[in-house]
């Protein structure tokens, strides 16, 4: 299924495991995705999630493709505590415990490979899973991103930006 993703992609979906395991949850979900993405998006991972993997014997690194944020620094800091605040919390599961997809997530999956396929794109990039993350209006996250003038139209447009260089 991931064979599609590009990196970036792929540490966002690893990410929203972590995080998704990390507050307890039973499923990854929209919301998880959209945390994974938006520290995917300001380069946050490290300091993140993947410090927490390491046992402290060595350095661990992680190579993150560069890139310009499609977020601002503040919006980002703000969804990212917006998010902390409406997932719920519960024991943490261990990183080898498997979690499964929700079935939101999964549609989003399907539709991040509709845009790439719209766009013409050889893989499914970070704006992809945004843009499929806002087909799902009842996410809370969704709102959250539309409260902050994240809409469907700007990620469509920036996808176009993208797909012309």
């Amino acid at each position: 299924m991931f064979d599609t993703f590009s990196t970036r992609a792929k540490q966002i979906v690893f990410a929203a495991r972590f995080k998704a395991g990390e507050r307890g949850a039973n499923m990854i979900d929209v919301d998880d995705l959209l945390v994974g993405l938006l520290l995917e998006d300001q380069q946050m991972l490290g300091e993140n999630l993947f410090s927490k993997l390491h046992d402290g014997r060595g350095t661990l690194h992680i190579e993150t493709p560069a890139h310009t944020p499609f977020f601002s620094q503040e919006i980002a800091n703000n969804l990212l505590t917006g998010m902390r605040d409406l997932l719920p919390q519960s024991q943490p599961v261990g990183h080898s415990t498997e979690i499964p997809v929700s079935p939101a997530l999964e549609r989003v999956f399907d539709a991040s490979k509709d845009f790439q396929l719209q766009f013409q794109q050889s893989q499914i990039v970070p704006l992809h899973l945004l843009a499929a993350i806002l087909t799902e209006e009842s996410s809370q996250g969704v709102k959250l991103l539309q409260e902050f003038g994240i809409t469907q139209e700007k990620v469509r447009g920036k996808l176009r930006g993208t797909a012309e260089n």
